[in-house]
C-alpha cells in the first residue's frame, strides 16, 4: 500500500457527501447516478464532481448500461479493504433510492 493511495482515499472520504455515497453503495451493492442524485438531493453536476473524486481515488468503478451509469466499490482497492468495515458500522440514514426506469 502506497502513501499516495492512502492520501487520495482519505481525501475522497473526508467529505460527508462522498462518505454518504460510499456508505449507500456499500449498502445497496451498486447505485445509478440518477439514484444518487435523487437520494442526496443534489444537482447532477454536483454528483458528477463527487463521483469523479471517488473514481480518481480508485474507490469506485463504474459500468454503463444503456443510458444509465452504475457505480460499485472497487474490490481491488487495498485501502478500502481496511476502511469498509468502519464505513459499514456507521449508522444508516433513511434514504429512498428510486428506480432508474422511473426517472425521466
Amino acid at each position: 500500500m502506497r502513501k499516495e493511495d492512502l492520501v487520495k482515499t482519505f481525501y475522497a472520504l473526508s467529505d460527508p457527501i462522498r462518505l454518504g455515497i460510499v456508505k449507500s453503495i456499500l449498502e445497496r451493492g451498486e447505485l445509478c447516478v440518477c439514484q444518487i442524485t435523487e437520494a442526496f438531493k443534489l444537482s447532477q453536476p454536483n454528483v458528477s464532481f463527487h463521483l469523479r473524486v471517488l473514481k480518481e481515488a480508485n474507490i469506485l468503478i463504474w459500468e454503463k448500461r444503456g443510458k444509465w451509469v452504475y457505480y460499485r466499490i472497487n474490490p481491488a482497492n487495498e485501502v478500502m479493504a481496511f476502511i469498509v468495515p468502519l464505513i459499514e458500522s456507521m449508522v444508516s440514514q433513511d434514504v429512498s433510492y428510486p428506480s432508474c426506469e422511473m426517472m425521466p
